[in-house]
Parts: C-alpha cells; structure tokens; sequence
C-alpha cells in the first residue's frame, strides 16, 4: 500500500506539502512543486482517502485518544474521562491504539485522511518523532506526558504530590525501613515522581540507601530479579513502594510465593487505583490519582486548540491524590 510518505519522499517535500497539495488543502506552493507531487503520486499509484476532500475545510467532529495498549490500568479512568467531556462538548472520541512501528505516521494520519480533528497522545512513543511529525502536519495535539522540552501542550497529574502522600502514608505507619521500586524507563515525570519520595521521607527523618531505591518494568513483568534484591537486604525492608499498581500486584505475588507474607512480613503500596487493586488477595492500598478529570481536561483543551484558542504548554491537574486503604499495608506502631 502506498503511503503518503512515500509520495513525499519521492517528490522531495514534506509530509504536510504533500498533503495539502493532494486533498486541495489552503497551500501556497510553486507550479513546480505541485507538478513534481502530483506526478510522484500518479507514478506510485497513491489515492488519497476520499474523506480527506474536506481537510481544514470541513471538520469531522472527532478526536482520537491514542494509546499504545489497551490492558494498562490508568487508561479506563482516563478514557472515561474524556468521553464524558466529548459528549458535553458534542463531539465524537475515539481510542486508537496505535502500533509500535510507525506509530506517528498512523496516528498523524487519522487527522491527515479526514477520520478526526485533533490528537490526545496518551503514552509518548518509543521512537520519537511525533510531535515534530505533527507540527509539520497542522496537527493539534494535546499530551498527557510532562517531557523534558514542552512542545505540545499538555494535561499532567500532580505525580510529585502523589508519590509525597504514598511516602507520607508508609512513614504515619511507622515504616523506617522501606524499599523504592520505581519504574525503568529514563523520563522526566520518572525522575520526577522518584525524587518526591525520596524527599518528602528524607522530610520525616528517613534516609534510603542507593540499595533501597530500585526499577523494574512499568506492568511488573521483571519484579522477580527486584525481590531477589529486597529479600536479600538486612535486614528485609518493612515496606515497598511500587510507581504502578501492576508493579505492586506483581510485587505482592512474587513475595507470597516465596514465603513472605504481605502486609505481616512486609507491606506493599502502589499507585494509581483501579478495580485490578481487588481481585488479589491481598487487595493492594494504592494512591488514587484524579484520571478522569485529567480525561476531561485533555478534551476540552484540544477543542480550544482546535478552535484557534491560546493553550498553555504545560497544565497539572491540581486535585490531589488520595490513598485506598486496603489490605497490603500494616501499621507498626
């Protein structure tokens, strides 16, 4: 199948151009040039959508949730979110998830082929490209990722905030000894969330040592190697903390099938809350993080993108994250 890229790469202009040129886009570009796309495009033999007749003419009246999975346990709340702010606003919502390879092309192209208006990236993408890919392309976008270079705007949680109360809770139980297990992947937010910890207990009187602060993958996968570790600490930490619920689940079985009774012998918290928090047994204390507003509010600032309107680059939701006490968690005092 013929891509638009492919008509682009071999005309020897960008993506955008290219489009524009082809769908009858508001475009200003020599005879030359669109004589050079248009005959690319009649060799490779590229038809364009139909629906694209209309691009920046007509709108669709959709927007896309992209995502890059469809089992992680946040994107329910945030997908609900979103859809009840859509339908206030009169708008259609869609979920895509979008593919590992070339993942910017087929999400961009959903807007580029007349199927939405606009983009809520959901997870940035392994390799990169996406937001220059859209700002080429006319594209709105609205993340819900912080980055190190804010070049989109963006809707974020209060992570700091969330993972000070997970601190705070472990600390008025009594835990001194406590183990980390932050998540693997290099990123702002990571770094981020891994420092308030580590502060708001360093706060209370509570030093980790660099043995007692460790990363596994953000679903949990590779917990086996990071308990072999806490275990093999003396002594055994009272408490761990995990900087996702599917990391916490998995924590939580992992000690269990090594003889290691949570919360008796040690207690586990996680973060982020979902109904997956209560079909273990024990269920897992978690931090509730305000997703659903964070849905909400990505809609509607992708509708004022969309509408011409000012959007700041970077927006916390401000409403705090709250801790669900359930069973994987003790008091020492």
């Amino acid at each position: 199948m013929v891509r638009l890229k492919d008509v682009a790469h071999l005309a020897g202009y960008d993506i955008s151009t290219v489009s524009k040129v082809l769908q009858g886009g508001n475009i200003r570009v020599s005879a030359e040039a669109r004589e050079r796309i248009t005959k690319a495009a009649t060799e490779l033999g590229y038809r364009p959508n139909l629906m694209a007749r209309g691009l920046r003419t007509r709108k669709t009246g959709a927007i896309v949730l992209g995502l890059p999975r469809l089992d992680h346990p946040m994107y329910p709340t945030i997908t609900a979110g979103a859809e009840s702010a859509a339908s206030e606003l009169g708008i259609v919502l869609f979920v895509y998830k979008f593919p590992e390879d070339g993942a910017a092309e087929a999400l961009i192209n959903l807007v580029l082929q007349g199927r939405a208006d606009g983009i809520i990236l959901a997870a940035e993408m392994a390799n990169g490209g996406f937001h220059e890919l859209a700002k080429q392309s006319d594209v709105p976008v609205v993340s819900l990722n912080r980055s190190d270079d804010q070049v989109a705007p963006s809707v974020v949680l209060d992570d700091e905030a969330g993972f000070a109360a997970q601190a705070n809770y472990l600390a008025d139980l009594g835990h001194r000894d406590i183990a980390f297990v932050g998540a693997n992947e290099e990123s702002r937010s990571n770094r981020f969330c891994e420092q308030a910890f580590l502060r708001t207990l360093a706060q209370r009187g509570i030093s980790l040592g660099n043995d007692h602060v460790l990363r596994a993958e953000f679903d949990g996968a590779d917990v086996e190697d990071v308990v072999g570790i806490i275990l093999g600490l003396n002594p055994i930490p009272t408490a761990v903390a995990a900087a996702s619920l599917a990391m916490a689940i998995r924590l939580t079985r992992k000690f269990e099938s090594k003889g290691v009774r949570v919360p008796s012998q040690i207690s586990v918290i996680g973060y982020h809350d979902a109904a997956q928090s209560e079909w273990v047994s024990p269920s897992i204390t978690t931090v509730s993080m305000p997703s659903y507003q964070q849905g909400q509010l990505a809609v509607r600032r992708l509708v004022e993108l969309m509408q011409g309107g000012d959007v700041q680059l970077g927006e916390t939701v401000c409403s705090p994250g709250e801790i669900v006490i359930r069973e994987s968690c003790r008091s020492l005092d």
